[in-house]
């Protein structure tokens, strides 16, 4: 499992993981590969820090898709909303639990 970014209903945006000292490295480095993608094809969103929209539920899909599709991931799981805050997850492996 990888930490694509969150949002903010507070702060009003998206902040991508990379941009986010609290995430350890080894959780972002699918955020960081979709920063990477977004400079080498001059896509703003994926290299901003923080991206603004006035649905941030929509944003966070749409930024966490992203990443997980330059990722090729099997997945992307957003945590039920605390205090106006989505955590939004890309998921690299998907088993069954036994």
């Amino acid at each position: 499992m990888q930490v694509a970014g969150s949002t903010s209903a507070k702060a009003g945006n998206w902040l991508w993981a990379w941009a986010n000292s609290i995430w350890p490295s080894e959780f972002i480095t699918d955020a960081q590969s979709a920063r990477s993608f977004g400079e080498k094809h001059g896509i703003g969103e994926l290299t901003q820090d923080y991206v603004t929209d006035e649905d941030l539920n929509a944003l966070g899909w749409e930024l966490t898709s992203a990443a997980a599709r330059i990722c090729n991931a099997c997945g992307a799981y957003r945590s039920p909303s605390d205090d106006g805050v989505g955590l939004y997850l890309i998921l690299k492996n998907i088993s069954w639990a036994s």
